[in-house]
């Protein structure tokens, strides 16, 4: 059976995060409440599927967020990995004092 107050309560949560892009609050949430999320299911109810319908729309805009972030930190650490191999094969540096 599925737990109004506790949807409600996770929309708001996810919201607030979504809005403040706060990924740690996001990782957190998620792995928190894994059991919660994977054990969502229609009910019948128009009120209730409609609030698991902005849950749903929630998570996937928090999970692109977490892409999006992890896609920026990827090109970032390429980049430096890239500078830092360019500086290495200057042959001035290695005599530098």
């Amino acid at each position: 059976m599925l737990d109004e107050a506790y949807l409600t309560r996770s929309i708001t949560i996810l919201e607030k995060s979504i809005k403040e892009k706060d990924s740690q609050e996001i990782l957190r949430f998620c792995e928190e409440n894994d059991a919660f999320i994977r054990s969502i299911e229609p009910s019948g109810n128009a009120q209730i599927d409609s609030q698991i319908k902005v849950f749903i729309q929630l998570h996937q805009q928090a999970i692109m967020l977490i892409q999006h972030l992890h896609d920026t930190m990827k090109e970032q650490l390429f980049q430096s990995t890239k500078t830092r191999k360019g500086v290495s094969q200057y042959k001035g540096v290695k005599h530098a004092k």
